[in-house]
């Protein structure tokens, strides 16, 4: 059992989402029990750049991870599908004190559409399951389904950059680098034609992520 509950991080988290410029919407999904891990869908402003939107993400997590460091001698580690957690949650050297995020990021409706596609049953509806069980801290289900939010550009790979941001993940700092390389040249190279960004510091991992969603964007 952990010394802190759900309603202590939901309370630090609705304290820093004030803060913020460019999350529409930032909701759980689910019980969130937090000896398992916290289903958490976090949406783009549509006027924001996405590479102030994830510069939000990555310090809203690293509040969230320096604050159960002081007060618990804990860790939050972020995890994007549900395939890779305990993975992840290895090489983070995961312990039971530690929270788990699971995170999707999106820019638009389209994007969770896409996202979604394969794990829909027949008859269900996004629109109703958002609506049913989007628990929004920040903004309201309901924004996602405004005109501003329909579309995106390169919503394909901005699935492919909430899949593979390990950022928050307290992987191991050469791993960390190793792993973002792959990411940037599988996007800018393979998919972009462009050329690769090669990060050989933790900084430049977040400046070569934040780089990329500005060339997503345009």
């Amino acid at each position: 059992m952990k010394k802190y509950n759900w309603e202590e991080i939901n309370s630090l988290l609705k304290s820093e989402l004030k803060k913020t410029k460019h999350i529409l919407t930032f909701g759980t999904m689910g019980s969130c029990n937090i000896e398992k891990d916290i289903d958490i869908i976090i949406t783009k402003k549509p006027a924001s750049p996405s590479s102030d939107f994830f510069k939000e993400v990555h310090n809203l997590f690293e509040i969230v991870d320096k604050y159960l460091s002081k007060e618990y001698n804990a860790k939050l580690i972020r995890t994007s599908r549900f395939s890779d957690e305990e993975e992840i949650k290895y090489l983070a050297k995961f312990k039971l004190e530690d929270l788990v995020f699971q995170v999707l990021t999106y820019v638009s409706l389209k994007q969770i559409e896409l996202h979604w596609y394969s794990d829909l049953n027949s008859g269900e509806n996004i629109k109703d399951i958002l609506k049913k069980n989007y628990n929004c801290i920040l903004g309201n289900a309901n924004d996602l389904f405004k005109p501003g939010f329909n579309y995106h550009k390169n919503e394909n790979l901005f699935i492919d950059l909430n899949d593979s941001d390990r950022i928050n993940s307290h992987f191991p700092k050469e791993l960390l680098i190793r792993r973002m390389n792959v990411l940037s040249d599988y996007i800018l190279r393979k998919r972009l034609g462009l050329k690769t960004l090669i990060a050989n510091s933790e900084e430049e991992v977040k400046k070569i992520f934040y780089q990329i969603g500005e060339i997503l964007d345009n």
